[in-house]
């Protein structure tokens, strides 16, 4: 009785050791970008937007999303649309990198990325009129 008793605190104190130990050699695992992460990187780089600028977040959240839904054709329109804006918001005397720029970014961003969705729409109902519940 003894003896089953100690195999039993063996066994289990065993199968908690692999079950740490296996827990701890996930959690060391490196991070990997998602798919539509990793061809959102790749497609802001393409239109010229460099990591760690002003763009980088905003394109990375509108393009990711794009190829979550599956619309490739849009996120390569998004990129571009991100990659464009930075001239333009330059082209309107901004210094690059001052929260004046950023806020031009997000603005021009965002105005275009709505336009590029809106202009893809193909419910044929009027987005206008329609409560905000109700946008397809």
């Amino acid at each position: 009785m003894i003896r089953s008793m100690i195999r039993s605190r063996l066994f289990l104190s065993t199968t908690l050791a692999t079950v740490a130990l296996l827990g701890t050699a996930a959690a060391a695992l490196p991070y990997t970008p998602t798919s539509a992460q990793g061809r959102a990187e790749q497609a802001c780089r393409d239109e010229g937007v460099r990591p760690n600028s002003s763009a980088w977040e905003l394109c990375l959240s509108h393009v990711t999303r794009a190829y979550e839904w599956g619309e490739r054709g849009l996120a390569v329109q998004l990129a571009r649309v991100a990659g464009n804006a930075r001239e333009s918001c330059l082209s309107y005397g901004l210094k690059a990198e001052s929260a004046g720029f950023r806020g031009c970014l997000a603005r021009e961003i965002d105005a275009h990325s709505d336009l590029l969705i809106l202009g893809d729409d193909q419910s044929g109902a009027n987005l206008a009129q329609l409560p905000a519940s109700d946008h397809p």
